[in-house]
């Protein structure tokens, strides 16, 4: 579709070309790309409008990137660094932000903002100062998932308050947060099935796999791996996600010593790489901490990346998904122990595959609502 209108998506968005590769988390960049089909699809092209900082150890310059109906634009930015200047790279990088959108965002302009506290203080400034009309992509309440100082807590409730809609990932976070019951919008994740270019490992064994964050604080991967004690060798479960990796290498090789099963750290996959090999798995873990504070607000975007690559998903049973759109196509279990996960993968790899057209209506649905959403109000 020929697109007429234009939209800005602010975001910590990353870059994989080798060389120019800039700080991003993977789940993030795969439900903005998401969002951003939708957007072109409904007529809109869309600039993104990166903060993500150089991932090399050298300097990147600024650059602009165009695919299709959307470009991507880099702020310059010195490498990743320990030293006494890293406090000067960040202010840089930071200034030419400000001053870009102080110079480029037009006064009431509508604009996508994907929440993170690494920015949250300059759209306070710039709702101040250009009146524009956010739209803020809210996946979590950070300071729920780790401590930050108050002055960062005080100004992501300040940025959420003056959003003036909202795309929210689940409904209790809607209701949470949008006291003022603004125009919203519910997506929990990805919902389109994206093409089967990989064919399901062939070594007889049922292959299960873990893909997300490795911080212990959510719990998700250390569950995993110790599942695989309770497993027989006709299973093989891969630990792959971002983070540090030492503590779950550690447990992994604890593990391996107790159980029949094959289990290996496959280390971080990102975008074509990583959809290929989780399609060449059967079935998709998300076993985060069901008694962590986010758990009431953060939906486990992982579970549509399964689905949409057609995989079977074992899931924790919390709220959040319980109450989703896709509960009746996941096999969940009750309590975050290593047979309980087990029983489940168990029970997922001899059970029938649920019909997956649950995706195909909620992405149509979801165009809808996105197209409505920006046209409210206008």
């Amino acid at each position: 579709m020929k697109t007429h209108k234009r939209i800005k998506f602010f975001t910590f968005y990353g870059c994989l070309e080798e060389g120019k590769r800039r700080d991003n988390s993977p789940a993030a960049d795969t439900k903005v790309d998401y969002i951003v089909s939708v957007l072109n699809r409904v007529g809109y092209g869309v600039d993104i409008i990166s903060r993500a900082s150089s991932a090399e150890s050298y300097f990147l310059p600024a650059s602009i990137n165009t695919k299709g109906e959307n470009t991507y634009r880099y702020f310059a930015s010195f490498g990743m660094s320990k030293s006494f200047f890293r406090l000067f790279y960040r202010w840089f990088l930071e200034l030419q932000f400000f001053f870009w959108c102080l110079f480029n965002l037009k006064l009431g302009e509508q604009v996508i903002v994907y929440h993170s506290l690494g920015y949250d203080a300059t759209f306070l400034k710039l709702h101040k100062l250009k009146s524009i009309h956010i739209i803020g992509e809210i996946e979590e309440i950070y300071q729920d998932v780790r401590k930050v100082s108050k002055r960062c807590a005080d100004n992501e409730y300040k940025f959420i308050d003056v959003c003036d809609k909202y795309i929210f990932p689940t409904q209790l976070l809607d209701k949470k947060m949008n006291r003022q019951n603004k125009p919203s919008i519910i997506i929990h994740g990805v919902y389109f099935i994206e093409p089967i270019v990989e064919s399901k490992f062939t070594d007889g064994k049922i292959h299960v796999v873990y893909g997300g964050t490795l911080d212990p604080a959510k719990g998700g991967g250390i569950a995993a791996a110790a599942a695989a004690e309770f497993l027989s060798e006709n299973y093989h479960i891969h630990i792959c996600g971002f983070g540090d990796p030492s503590q779950i290498i550690s447990i992994i090789q604890e593990v391996k010593k107790k159980s029949k099963a094959q289990i290996t750290f496959e280390g971080e996959l990102k975008g074509n790489e990583y959809k290929r090999f989780i399609q060449k798995c059967h079935i998709g873990l998300s076993t985060q901490n069901p008694n962590a504070t986010f758990n009431d607000t953060s939906f486990p975007s992982k579970i549509f990346v399964y689905l949409s690559n057609g995989l079977k998903v074992v899931s924790i049973r919390i709220p959040v998904v319980v109450q989703s759109f896709v509960a009746n196509n996941l096999f969940f279990y009750d309590r975050q122990t290593p047979e309980m996960i087990a029983n489940a993968i168990i029970r997922a790899s001899n059970e029938t595959f649920s019909d997956n057209n649950i995706l195909n209506y909620l992405d149509k649905n979801f165009s809808v609502e996105l197209k409505n959403l920006l046209e409210t109000g206008l």
